[in-house]
């Protein structure tokens, strides 16, 4: 096989798993969940044809992705372009192009610089020829871990390697940074810091903000400079030095395009968010990443509306979450979880994520533990939620309840795309003449079913309102309603046949049950003595806690007496009685 075919072979195979992952996000939603509507999320994705990653790039003006392969252990060195739809549309190689980093494009998008080991090749994104025939020419160091490159100030700023030996951990490696014209010539030495990442925005012109860790024990710094010299001022910092501060070397830094936020993914220790302006911590923040997450990616939209967090977590734990760029919007963050390491990924990997300038594409590169597959994920409408509803209004059972009688509501939620990671729950109220009362809420199985408890505590017409709130995948459903119209209880009176009745006295024990409400406190029963002499109310009979009474009496002859005994009911339970004919002798 040569090496088209390989490439075609490797472009082939990326192609059925992203359609295999298609297929896949659609069995796994909820029964009756639909292919994505307009206006939902939407993922492509294509598995990268080399086992190394280093950055990417979006170039809205072409409709392209551009990916670069470069690292330790890299063996292919090329620049991969996407098209927005995941089509691998070239592979550009060339014999300068070890260690392929970091890019950026000029302001105008004519020039397409690539950071390599020894030199920032400067390219026509158009035909990829070199401009003018060559490339920047450096003195910097070799450039095997991936820096970081971009220009403002006038100046074209890069990070490469501070030392000449070979790295073993480019986690933690020496980064020095060097600026120079960005039209070529010589580079001048910046300064080292240690795994040191650095970003520039439109909002901060002339100005970069980098962020690296304290020699030593680890500890995170952040800092706004000045970059309209060859030398960069410190303008602001923001050391971290408490023992309860980020410790892990930062993985990625970002900053707003209106240049007030800075967002730094500093691993263990989660996403900081600054005001860079003073670097003080942005008020209320972004919220923490899902427990045990290891922050490795952060990016905003540049039309900044949003801002993209990406970590590695183990499970089904969100990887990914999307929300509003604006920390005091407070919205609750979308959230995408990759699971599968062997098709698609299980996490997002360093410096993984890129927008489109309007924000309607999120670009997320995600890896396995072992970090030697990629997965180029473009999600459409990447802050948006699936669509949610009820299949149907609700079903009580029984269908006409009383009082006290436990009942149970059910139905089916149905959520367009995959399912939710964590199950999701509804909740109900029920609305009766007494007011609102909040009835349990009860998880939706993976079948999309659910089933409510519910024990109705006065009679009359009840409405039962089933809501979903959403989840970090879906919209809330519109609420769905069921009308029922709840009884009275029923009672049971029950009397014991008495032994040994005579005209010195009778006793008569009885029961009132009911398998609704219990009964109030207090309850009487009323009682009625009819013998050869008359009829006779007697005194009523007060019935105790469980119910039971007694109704003692001195009948006035012997003979056949018959003993009535009877309950009105109230405004909770329907009436009941029962009888009983004792044998009286002298």
């Amino acid at each position: 096989m040569n090496g088209y075919s390989h490439a075609r072979f490797r472009r082939a195979r990326g192609l059925l798993v992203a359609l295999a992952l298609s297929a896949a996000a659609l069995a796994t939603g909820t029964p009756g969940a639909q292919a994505a509507e307009p206006g939902e999320p939407s993922d492509v994705t294509v598995e990268l044809p080399t086992d190394t990653y280093s950055r990417m790039l979006v170039d809205e003006a072409r409709q392209r992705v551009y990916v670069t392969t470069g690292g330790l252990s890299a063996t292919v060195h090329a620049i991969l372009v996407y098209d927005f739809d995941g089509n691998l549309l070239r592979t550009v190689t060339t014999e300068a192009m070890t260690a392929a980093g970091a890019m950026t494009l000029s302001a105008d998008g004519s020039i397409l610089y690539v950071a390599v080991a020894d030199y920032v090749l400067i390219f026509n994104p158009d035909t990829f020829a070199y401009i003018g025939g060559g490339w920047v020419k450096s003195d910097f160091r070799d450039g095997l871990c991936s820096g970081d490159l971009g220009i403002t100030g006038g100046r074209l700023w890069v990070t490469r390697m501070g030392s000449q030996e070979y790295p073993k951990d480019c986690s933690s490696e020496v980064q020095t940074l060097w600026s120079g014209a960005p039209t070529g010539g010589t580079f001048t030495n910046s300064g080292s810091l240690v795994s040191a990442k650095f970003a520039t925005s439109p909002g901060l012109p002339g100005k970069l903000v980098q962020a690296y860790a304290t020699y030593g024990t680890p500890k995170l710094v952040v800092g706004v400079y000045d970059a309209t010299t060859a030398y960069t001022e410190p303008l602001a910092l923001r050391a971290y030095t408490a023992a309860t501060d980020p410790a892990a070397p930062p993985k990625d830094v970002a900053v707003s395009p209106d240049g007030s936020l800075v967002a730094v993914a500093a691993g263990a220790s989660g996403t900081r968010a600054l005001s860079t302006t003073g670097l003080t911590d942005a008020t209320p923040g972004y919220g923490s990443l899902p427990a045990g997450t290891s922050s490795t990616s952060v990016a905003f939209s540049p039309d900044g509306s949003l801002v993209a967090r990406g970590g590695a977590v183990d499970g089904t734990a969100a990887d990914l979450l999307v929300q509003p760029a604006r920390p005091a919007q407070g919205d609750t963050p979308r959230g995408y979880a990759f699971t599968d390491g062997s098709a698609g990924g299980d996490q997002v990997a360093d410096r993984g994520l890129a927008f489109s300038p309007d924000g309607s594409r999120l670009f997320a590169m995600t890896t396995n533990a072992a970090k030697d597959s990629y997965w180029l994920h473009i999600i459409t409408n990447p802050g948006a939620r699936y669509h949610s509803a009820f299949g149907g209004p609700p079903t009580v059972e029984p269908g006409t309840p009383f009082v006290g009688q436990a009942v149970r509501i059910s139905g089916t939620l149905r959520r367009n795309g995959p399912g939710p990671v964590e199950p999701a729950r509804v909740t109900a109220v029920r609305h009766d003449a007494d007011g609102d009362h909040t009835v349990p809420a009860a998880a939706v199985g993976a079948d999309g079913t659910f089933t409510l408890d519910d024990t109705p505590s006065t009679t009359g017409k009840t409405t039962y309102t089933v809501s979903f709130a959403g989840d970090t995948a879906h919209d809330p459903a519109a609420d769905s309603t069921v009308d029922v119209e709840v009884t009275k209880a029923p009672t049971e009176l029950a009397l014991d046949q008495p032994e040994g009745a005579t005209t010195a006295g009778v006793v008569v024990h009885g029961t009132l049950s009911t398998a609704g409400a219990p009964l109030p406190e207090g309850t009487l029963v009323a009682v009625q003595r009819w013998s050869k002499t008359g009829v006779a109310d007697l005194p009523a009979a007060l019935v105790g806690p469980d119910g039971d009474f007694t109704v003692t009496d001195a009948p006035p002859a012997a003979g056949s007496t018959l003993y009535t005994v009877s309950y009105a009911g109230d405004a909770l339970h329907d009436a009941s009685a029962d009888w009983v004919t004792v044998p009286v002798t002298g």
